[in-house]
């Protein structure tokens, strides 16, 4: 009997900063061979203790016909992974000193 094994499958993607304006914004376009996605980030003092954190993505190229077609039937398929992203950015930010 044969054992299945898990193989891993590494993922390259590129990150080319377009715009480093911190502490107010911050601009990213990302490269991937099947999709390209670009990402704005703002940040506002709400008050001493709490900063807006906003975030714009967009996906502008997707080179695979399954994954267009997952973007525009369940765009959630996108937005899912993002907010978790951006849940564990929070998370991270919030436990510096």
């Amino acid at each position: 009997m044969k054992k299945a094994r898990k193989e891993l499958h590494e993922m390259v993607l590129t990150e080319t900063i377009t715009k480093n304006d911190l502490p107010d914004t911050f601009e990213a376009d990302y490269y991937h061979k099947h999709m390209d996605n670009t990402m704005k980030c703002t940040f506002t003092e709400v008050n001493e203790a709490s900063t807006l954190y906003e975030y714009e993505i967009e996906y502008t190229r997707i080179n695979w016909f399954m994954p267009r077609l997952m973007a525009i039937l369940f765009p959630s398929v996108y937005r899912k992974p993002v907010k978790k992203w951006m849940d564990n950015f929070k998370v991270f930010v919030e436990q510096q000193p």
